[in-house]
């Protein structure tokens, strides 16, 4: 697994404006997601996984589990109902 700044390092044959269309970004978002100053969303994260070839994978981004846990909360029992134990076999 490599950082987005590793892995575009390690490939000089293509510019940053190059990598930056590639993503489906503007070249000063690439910059800000390498030097690390913004975070991507995941539909951003999950283009530069593909384009990547998996190399930079969306796990990479320190904010995923952030954005994965407010995606998808843990659900809570409603107010006076207690929570669901799963059906009883009989």
């Amino acid at each position: 697994m490599s950082t987005l700044s590793e892995y575009i390092k390690a490939q000089p044959e293509k510019t940053r404006t190059q990598w930056a269309e590639c993503f489906g970004i503007s070249r000063p978002y690439l910059y800000s997601l390498m030097d690390g100053t913004r975070q991507p969303s995941i539909d951003v994260a999950q283009r530069i996984a593909r384009a990547t070839g998996g190399k930079v994978p969306v796990t990479a981004w320190p904010n995923m589990a952030a954005i994965v846990s407010a995606a998808f909360p843990a659900r809570q029992p409603r107010p006076g109902k207690p929570a669901s134990k799963g059906r009883a076999s009989a």
